[in-house]
């Protein structure tokens, strides 16, 4: 017998959570007691409920966590589909409440996976890359700012700042690899990406942070992860310009400066970048296609890690 489901769909904010299941819509504080209220309230449903939520810039991570510590089914899907997905279904207002009925209707239309749970020392590998991903941004801003000021005074404060923030990216970074090392498997898996030329341990750790399946997908699966698959524009006989799009774009960023080291320095990459080059494909669409050769070679180095003979 098929088992009974039923969506929920969460409109999460920064201060609240917009829930709709069945026919009842209700509002719980987006805090731990709110959360603990609302998956006391979920556990006593008959059916099997299936929460589906949005991305929603960190403010919906307590809540999954929470979700899955309950063992409730959860989907953590992107707000753009979701927005799609009402466009097509001639939804075209928008407010908290709609939202979660959208979400609801998506969910019972899409089936989308469930979003697995992620090791607590995964989850601190991923908070740790995101905070040096942002202090990174902050401190290119403020050195081209330096660059441009003319007051003394400002000059001196703009260099105390970058000073500040260059010392905790070099915290971080201590952190970063502190978690690696105190751990067997990733410990094992950054040697194999290091091993490889133009992967140095920076991108080592982006890559175990942003992308833990590596090593358990296939070619296509892993180039789409990345957003590095390119997707037909073809229409009658019209055949449009392929182009990547989608995917992680943190990993993509890190992964574009691996390449680049890559194709100049790699035994195997850099003859196949110049191929490219010589056969007059222009240098950015070259080191795609080096960033995606290079993906599924470390793809490959870690098969073996997460499957040992």
């Amino acid at each position: 017998m098929k088992e009974e489901v039923v969506y929920c769909g969460i409109d999460v904010s920064k201060s609240q959570l917009e829930v709709a299941l069945l026919q009842e819509r209700w509002q719980v504080a987006n805090t731990p007691a709110g959360i603990a209220q609302l998956v006391k309230r979920l556990k006593t449903q008959r059916a099997k409920v299936h929460v589906i939520c949005e991305a929603s810039g960190g403010y919906e991570q307590i809540l999954v966590r929470a979700l899955q510590r309950s063992a409730l089914r959860v989907s953590l899907v992107q707000a753009n589909r979701v927005r799609q997905f009402a466009r097509a279904a001639g939804i075209l207002a928008k407010s908290d409440i709609i939202d979660a009925t959208v979400l609801v209707r998506f969910g019972a239309a899409m089936q989308p996976a469930l979003t697995p749970a992620q090791p607590a020392h995964i989850a601190r590998l991923r908070e740790l890359d995101a905070q040096r991903r942002h202090l990174s941004r902050l401190l290119s801003a403020e050195q081209n700012r330096l660059a441009q000021l003319s007051c003394a005074e400002l000059r001196a404060l703009s260099r105390s700042l970058i000073s500040k923030v260059k010392k905790q990216i070099a915290t971080l970074d201590a952190r970063i690899a502190a978690v690696i090392g105190q751990d067997q498997i990733l410990c094992a898996k950054a040697q194999k990406l290091t091993s490889i030329t133009g992967v140095g341990s920076r991108t080592a750790a982006l890559l175990l942070a942003q992308m833990p399946e590596l090593g358990s997908l296939n070619r296509a699966q892993a180039a789409a992860l990345a957003g590095l698959a390119p997707f037909n524009r073809d229409s009658g006989t019209m055949r449009g310009k392929r182009t990547i799009f989608g995917g992680r774009r943190a990993l993509r960023t890190g992964l574009y400066m691996a390449a680049v080291a890559a194709a100049h320095h790699n035994h195997i990459l850099a003859p196949f970048y110049q191929r490219l080059r010589a056969a007059g494909k222009p240098s950015k669409l070259a080191l795609t296609a080096v960033m995606r050769k290079l993906l599924i070679a470390l793809n490959s180095a870690l098969a073996p890690t997460l499957n040992p003979a």
